[in-house]
């Protein structure tokens, strides 16, 4: 009877703590610890974030995001960053016209 209750208890046990928490995110895994002082050139960003203590990250600071998917940590009291900021956010309210012509792949295909 004991070993009835017993086993349904260990595999009950053993499966909580093979099972990953869900729900249990660790928020400050993408957190930047330190900031890069080189500039950054504004055709290389194509976005920004702001990460502090209220997205669980210690050091408050800018995350840029490059066209090539990779991560730079700035400072938010350096001019240069809010001048950059000030560009992206131009860029987003105005973006640039596409291109209407062909491509050059058509445009070889076409000759």
């Amino acid at each position: 009877m004991a070993l009835r209750i017993l086993l349904p208890l260990l595999l009950l046990a053993a499966a909580l703590l093979l099972l990953p928490a869900e729900g249990v995110d660790n928020v400050a895994s993408d957190c930047c610890l330190k900031t890069s002082k080189k500039t950054i050139p504004s055709a290389w960003v194509k976005s920004y974030r702001i990460q502090g203590p209220e997205s669980g990250c210690l050091l408050r600071a800018v995350v840029f995001t490059t066209k090539k998917e990779k991560k730079i940590c700035s400072s938010l009291t350096n001019p240069a960053v809010q001048k950059l900021i000030r560009s992206l956010e131009d860029r987003q309210k105005n973006p640039p016209p596409k291109h209407q012509g062909r491509s050059k792949r058509q445009k070889r295909k076409q000759v």
